[in-house]
């Protein structure tokens, strides 16, 4: 790993990562990197919500590089156990989306990760802030479970402060992207950058059904924004009160909350990317 860590990493694996496919990895993983000349231990998470611990853990035991073995989930947990430490994150992205392996170049084939991993280097990339809890490609309101139902969802009303400054009114989604990808593949804010210091707002107020569907299929191309309907905005922060409590999206994992304060953290995690 570039003199970052080929002889100091460790993977933690999910063994229901990419449908099945990590528990058959739990005994092989190993040797995938071995016969890439890579000595690594790997850890198999024992259960959801475990793999930030073990990646705290790992950190405090001096490794260079945890390698998250799973998909964005999996990488955003091991993201909320290393940030803020000099332990970078790796990927063997076994998940269905691998939105944040997208984004930072790895290899579509599985089998030219070690190779790359071995030829990264390391990075220093910005992460989003949900309510406490950190993530790396996009946070928001109003995009959670199957987001093909969006057509069918009501905006609601919200007040929405975006560094200091606030605004009432319905609104379909707001998301908080930090990385370019998300939702395998989805580009809400097709501009933004990992290390720019800055998350990139998508805001959509009410809009018809037909415009809706429009919009989705737009998000996809990242061609969806009109400054109108569909706002993009760069901000540091950004909170979201709601009347009720709703479901909030963290880099595809769901919580529900009312209040959601969202902020950017430059700089507080290191990566290797290409």
């Amino acid at each position: 790993m570039n003199g970052n860590g080929a002889a100091n990493a460790i993977a933690i694996l999910n063994p229901e990562a990419g449908h099945g496919k990590g528990r058959k990895l739990a005994t092989t993983l190993a040797k995938v990197f071995r016969d890439a000349g890579m000595r690594i231990e790997v850890l198999v998470t024992p259960g959801p919500a475990e793999a930030a611990r073990l990646a705290a853990e790992a950190a405090d035991d001096g490794y260079a590089t945890v390698i998250a073995a799973g998909g964005d989930g999996t990488a955003n947990e091991i993201a909320n156990g290393l940030v803020g430490t000099t332990t970078a994150l790796a990927l063997y992205p076994l998940g269905t989306g691998n939105d944040l392996a997208r984004g930072l170049g790895y290899p579509r084939r599985l089998r030219d990760v070690p190779a790359f991993l071995a030829k990264a280097r390391r990075r220093a990339i910005d992460v989003g802030e949900l309510n406490g809890r950190v993530f790396v490609n996009a946070a928001g309101v109003g995009i959670a479970g199957a987001l093909a139902a969006i057509a069918m969802y009501k905006a609601l009303p919200m007040r929405i402060t975006i560094d200091g400054e606030s605004r009432d009114g319905r609104h379909l989604i707001v998301v908080a992207s930090n990385g370019r990808y998300f939702g395998g593949g989805m580009q809400p804010a097709p501009k933004s950058a990992l290390d720019d210091g800055w998350l990139d707002l998508t805001i959509a107020t009410e809009l018809g059904r037909l415009s809706t569907l429009g919009a989705l299929a737009r998000l996809y191309r990242g061609t969806h924004h009109n400054g109108t309907t569909i706002q993009a905005i760069r901000a540091r922060s950004v909170d979201i009160a709601l009347e009720r409590r709703v479901a909030v999206e963290i880099d595809g994992e769901v919580i529900h909350a009312s209040e959601v304060a969202i902020k950017v953290r430059p700089g507080a995690l290191a990566v290797l990317t290409a």
